[in-house]
């Protein structure tokens, strides 16, 4: 019993733009629904001179926005490609989704604020800090907090960006217009009785060196959200990225790409309904970041991007009661050129088959979105 590779397929590739974190969740029509970061590319410009820049990386851009387009049940589009609409002040960053049990889609991620460069140092000079700069003379950026959005019409329109709720254990940077809470990156899940639960990222919390885990409720199919008092730490280990799976089947797990860990990730484990985490363990797999899918079997489908040669994504097929690094690992892709590759997000068809998409370079450097379509027994 395992996987077995149908075809790879490319969902969407441009020149002009650098498209990366996709997201891929089946509709009830038996479609999908693609999301996926996407900023402008301006290597096209340089023609034949752009091979110079083939391995350049960009993650920062004021205008990098969410982007989706639907796909039929052949993963074929059915229409164009769609932004979602932009903050007003600030660059989205990642386009997480979820199909909730009444039929309301999620997108969630977080945002980058650009300040110039100039007015960044004015306010570093008045120890306003909190900035990352990708160059001296580009835009510099502030983290302006987590954030979700909901559409009721299956993506045709959108609600506002609803930031989720600041922490009080954050350093305050002293900005009269606080962002929003954690960064929200990976899976979010549903329990029994309608309650949203997600997770999210967070660095300068009072007393703890690394990045750690704050998780957020919903009570009411994520048109409020409430931070839960539990902390998951490590107090040498950053615990960044984090996405979350009902696995096994009476708890619920997070798996969260790490830092200060040779690559490895690193698991806890609620079995109070996700009102606290036991303590992280490291698991002796590497890769980041995690997607946990559990199928309708109680498998565990646990897929990741792979940066070390040869690099691309991998998964592995976990059983209940199983040890994740007992499970047989499978190379899903191992050709990419680029080591910024990766972020697969998995979903199934109607059929039963796996759609696993994730974001790879072309031979020209292009940054895109393909998937694989695997057959599980």
């Amino acid at each position: 019993m395992g996987l077995r590779i149908q075809e790879h397929r490319t969902l969407y590739r441009d020149e002009r733009f650098f498209a990366a974190f996709p997201c891929v969740v089946t509709l009830p029509d038996g479609g999908v629904i693609l999301s996926f970061r996407r900023a402008p590319d301006h290597r096209w410009m340089l023609g034949e001179h752009r091979d110079e820049h083939f391995d350049s990386v960009d993650h920062l851009h004021f205008r990098s926005h969410i982007a989706c387009v639907k796909l039929d049940e052949t993963l074929a589009p059915i229409q164009p490609v769609k932004i979602l609409p932009p903050h007003a002040e600030a660059a989205d960053q990642d386009a997480n989704m979820f199909l909730t049990s009444t039929g309301r889609l999620i997108q969630y991620g977080f945002l980058w604020y650009p300040v110039p460069t100039a007015d960044a140092n004015r306010l570093m000079d008045h120890g306003l800090l909190g900035f990352r700069r990708p160059s001296e003379d580009g835009e510099a950026y502030l983290n302006w907090g987590g954030y979700t959005r909901f559409s009721d019409d299956l993506g045709a329109s959108w609600s506002d960006h609803q930031m989720v709720p600041v922490d009080d254990k954050t350093f305050d940077f002293g900005y009269r217009h606080r962002p929003g809470g954690a960064a929200l990156r990976g899976r979010m899940i549903e329990q029994g009785d309608g309650t949203l639960m997600v997770a999210g990222y967070q660095g300068r919390l009072e007393g703890r060196p690394y990045t750690a885990l704050r998780v957020f409720k919903s009570l009411d199919m994520g048109a409020s959200w409430q931070l839960n008092p539990d902390v998951v730490a490590m107090d040498d280990i950053g615990l960044q990225e984090p996405a979350l799976a009902p696995w096994p089947a009476g708890a619920i797990s997070v798996f969260n790409r790490t830092s200060e860990n040779d690559d490895r990730l690193v698991t806890a484990r609620s079995d109070d309904g996700g009102a606290t985490f036991g303590p992280p363990q490291t698991v002796e797999v590497k890769g980041h970041p995690y997607d946990p899918f559990v199928l309708q079997d109680g498998r565990l489908l646990l897929v990741y991007g792979y940066r070390h040669a040869p690099m691309g994504v991998r998964a592995r097929l976990v059983a209940p009661g199983q040890a994740i690094e007992d499970a047989s690992e499978v190379i899903v892709r191992d050709d990419s050129p680029s080591r910024d590759t990766g972020y697969p997000s998995a979903t199934q068809l109607a059929d039963g088959r796996i759609v696993i998409a994730y974001y790879i370079t072309d031979e020209r450097g292009i940054r895109g979105i393909e998937c694989t379509v695997l057959e599980i027994d």
